[in-house]
């Protein structure tokens, strides 16, 4: 049995370092981390982490607090991290268009997994709306043009996810997850209704779940991941620790005793889900 905690941030723990982090959930039955980047340097860290440790994946993007003025410089700086290629300053600008940036598509490194996390926050609104689905749609094409999925970060603004992804559903490259899902059953089935995965935090271990708690009832378990959106977020059994990646397996106990199944199977469910979409071998 093993664990694969889709969505943490190494590089913003302060108890422990990214190696430390890395031993101590392997050690906890976690296979594989995919580190995701919230910002152009968190972007660049995850590379870098990606390089450093065998079983570390990298999605690179710019959450939507810092998109102000999201543009053409933004896009060249990402796109030469899924390359592998060494950082460069791309040009400046604030068209986001990712055709407009004339770059030849090389192959891939193999161990950027993922674009994002991206979308709207509306919580905060940190930056104009219209930066975010700027940054938003350039983050989706950016992902289409490597044939790469998008981790979709979703904070009171389901309706304005579901319009720009309504945009792309028909394309054949085009997949996508909303990571720390926080909707409800309606919002999930819509999600789902549009080929979206969801994929699941401790939040759901919160006593003051119980909304996104039904939506892991009604959610079937060949379309979610489990995830730690660590250091945040930790489960309720370790509530005022930093949470880690080797806390995903209580959101896999957590799942298994909505669904009535076993925690090994859920383990083994949503690791397949994650390797599939992730293109992890």
């Amino acid at each position: 049995m093993y664990f694969i905690d889709t969505h943490a941030h190494l590089d913003m723990l302060k108890k422990l370092t990214p190696q430390e982090a890395v031993a101590k959930s392997e050690s906890e039955g976690v296979k594989y981390i995919i580190n995701v980047g919230s910002s152009l340097d968190g972007s660049r860290k995850s590379v870098e982490f990606a390089r450093k440790f065998s079983n570390v994946f990298a999605s690179i993007g710019i959450h939507p607090h810092y998109v102000t003025n999201f543009g053409k410089k933004e896009i060249k700086i990402l796109q030469s991290l899924i390359q592998g290629r060494s950082d460069i300053q791309g040009h400046s600008g604030t068209v986001s268009a990712v055709n407009d940036v004339n770059e030849n598509v090389s192959e891939r490194y193999k161990k950027v997994v993922a674009v994002g996390e991206t979308g709207f926050d509306f919580y905060r609104n940190l930056s104009p709306r219209k930066d975010m689905e700027r940054a938003f749609v350039s983050h989706i094409e950016l992902a289409i043009k490597y044939d790469i999925p998008v981790i979709i970060h979703d904070r009171d603004a389901h309706r304005q996810t579901l319009e720009v992804v309504k945009k792309y559903i028909d394309h054949k490259k085009f997949r996508a997850v909303v990571h720390c899902f926080s909707g409800n059953v309606n919002f999930a089935m819509q999600c789902l209704a549009l080929g979206l995965y969801i994929s699941f935090t401790g939040v759901i271990t919160f006593p003051n779940a119980r909304g996104i708690l039904k939506a892991v009832e009604k959610v079937p378990v060949e379309r979610l991941f489990i995830e730690t959106d660590a250091p945040f977020l930790a489960p309720q059994a370790k509530r005022g620790k930093e949470n880690y990646p080797g806390y995903v397996r209580y959101v896999a106990e957590k799942i298994a005793e909505i669904k009535n199944l076993s925690v090994e199977e859920v383990a083994d469910i949503t690791s397949k889900n994650a390797q599939r979409f992730f293109s992890i071998s």
